[in-house]
């Protein structure tokens, strides 16, 4: 059915997603990708109807990428959800020619019940995961996120997808690898897709691990650079046991998953908290605007209908002073009348 790239946001899908379309992978149409830009210079390999439908979830669930929603038991089969997985199964064929395609949108990592549902199941996986700090410093840069909210969303996007890809096939990479020796990763991901049936044996290794670039990994965090307590120990533990889960897996079962920090719920709560305070604040002032605009509407009207009686007014005193002799006309205008 294709390739999910999954990981999360500035961990390196995009150069994975690059290397796979250089492997022969359809990423979509030209007019539907995401333009490169100054953060991601050989662009994000990302279709944006995609990203907007995934952010319409996200939403509809009270939250964000960047915010990330708690989803209730089950949610991948309520009502709403029913309905947005068929939107994205019909997205899908839209937009790709052949069932030979890599889907990629950090997103996806919090959304895989559904995802998994619009393709049927079918699809493997090529999972990225990045130090936690790196990716911290990244989000930092990029959008002013503290560095305990860059660490608690590593955090619940890698725990995500680690859970929402439980008995799917599962390829897991680490980013320093691929950048440090691409051809050896990519290698060895290409052995996995062939054993899944979803690529053939004549592909150019060497030219798709051309295609990631090392000068493009920065915001790298030095030991030096460390605060005291940094990273918290349970980032550490997520990082080593999810690394321990790196290569091929036919039928991936990640047991005995860390659990979060005592800090990371409360945090995301908070945010959460105050997303929902702007969207509230937010209707409100749309409401307020809509009122004003149709009373502004009714005033505009009936300043129309006000000028036409003064028009057809002077029309007929017009008409009027049309009608007298001049010299009585003078005498009722009284001195203020024009010779």
């Amino acid at each position: 059915m294709g390739v999910l790239v999954v990981g999360m946001h500035r961990s390196g899908t995009s150069a994975l997603a690059g290397a796979l379309e250089a492997l022969g992978f359809e990423a979509g149409p030209p007019d539907d990708l995401m333009a490169a830009d100054i953060g991601n210079p050989q662009g994000y390999f990302e279709l944006k109807s995609v990203a907007s439908l995934d952010d319409e979830i996200l939403m509809h669930y009270g939250g964000s990428w960047d915010c990330p929603p708690v989803f209730p038991v089950g949610w991948e089969r309520d009502a709403a959800a029913k309905e947005f997985t068929e939107r994205a199964r019909n997205r899908l064929t839209e937009v790709f020619a052949s069932r030979h395609f890599v889907l990629k949108d950090p997103r996806v990592a919090l959304l895989l019940p559904l995802w998994r549902n619009a393709t049927d199941g079918r699809d493997g996986a090529v999972v990225i995961v990045r130090e936690p700090l790196d990716v911290a410093a990244s989000l930092n840069q990029r959008n002013g996120l503290a560095t305990l909210t860059g660490l608690a969303l590593w955090a619940t996007y890698n725990r995500s997808l680690l859970e929402g890809l439980r008995g799917q096939r599962v390829h897991l990479c680490h980013y320093a690898e691929l950048i440090g020796n691409p051809t050896a990763v990519l290698q060895n991901i290409v052995e996995s897709l062939r054993a899944w049936g979803e690529l053939d044996n004549d592909v150019n290794v060497a030219a798709a691990a051309a295609t990631v670039e090392p000068d493009l990994r920065r915001n790298v965090v030095s030991p030096e650079d460390l605060a005291p307590g940094m990273p918290p120990d349970e980032i550490v533990e997520l990082l080593k046991f999810t690394l321990g889960l790196a290569g091929r897996h036919d039928r991936f079962e990640p047991d005995d998953m860390p659990g979060p920090g005592w800090w990371e719920v409360p945090l995301l709560d908070e945010r959460r908290a105050t997303l929902h305070w702007a969207w509230a604040n937010m209707a409100s002032l749309t409401t307020l605007n809509d009122e004003l605009s149709s009373k502004n509407e009714i005033l505009w009207e009936r300043n129309g209908r006000v000028n036409e009686h003064v028009a057809h007014l002077d029309a007929r005193v017009d008409h009027f002073e049309n009608r007298l002799p001049a010299r009585l006309l003078r005498a009722l205008k009284g001195p203020f009348t024009k010779s």
